[in-house]
């Protein structure tokens, strides 16, 4: 039954193992992970697989999935890995959230809107060369004025009036 494939019946089993995450390097073109596995499996720089548009730096103890292509040790990818105490939990249907370890997060929350909450650090909008920010809409509707700060007016930021 197994005959048709080259590394037979355990190389299918033995594919899909979870792993915690012992160091990341960062610094490349892929993401390279150090990882444990089985009892005395020590996993050295396997490319952690990630989407276009998103990428991440799992912290430590983060957990995941490593997929070894034909069972064989030499062809290790890592999808996923989260640490279960940093996971934002109990998320309606439908949303998304971006977090980090710090618990800042952009929470897109569907017909509620999106939020952002930054625990530690500053909110940060930075627009284009010549681009506006527009509070409280698009600026294609309604009445907007320069956003005044103790500066004076804003060059690039309004406010819905």
């Amino acid at each position: 039954m197994w005959l048709w494939f080259p590394e037979g019946q355990e190389g299918v089993v033995a594919q899909l193992r979870r792993g915690t995450l012992v160091k990341t390097d960062d610094r490349g073109s892929q993401q390279l992970l150090d990882v444990t596995g089985l009892k005395s499996e020590d996993l050295k720089e396997i490319v952690r697989v990630q989407p276009h548009g998103f990428t991440s730096h799992a912290p430590q103890k983060s957990e995941g999935v490593f997929l070894s292509l034909g069972g064989r040790s030499d062809r290790i990818l890592a999808l996923g890995f989260e640490h279960k105490d940093k996971r934002i939990r109990n998320l309606p249907e439908g949303a998304a959230v971006l977090y980090d370890d710090k618990g800042n997060v952009v929470y897109v929350k569907g017909s509620d809107g999106i939020a952002v909450h930054a625990k530690e650090g500053k909110v940060t909008v930075k627009p284009g060369d010549g681009q506006n920010v527009f509070l409280g809409g698009d600026g294609a509707d309604g009445t907007y004025a320069r956003v005044v700060t103790e500066s004076g007016p804003s060059i690039n930021v309004y406010a819905k009036v």
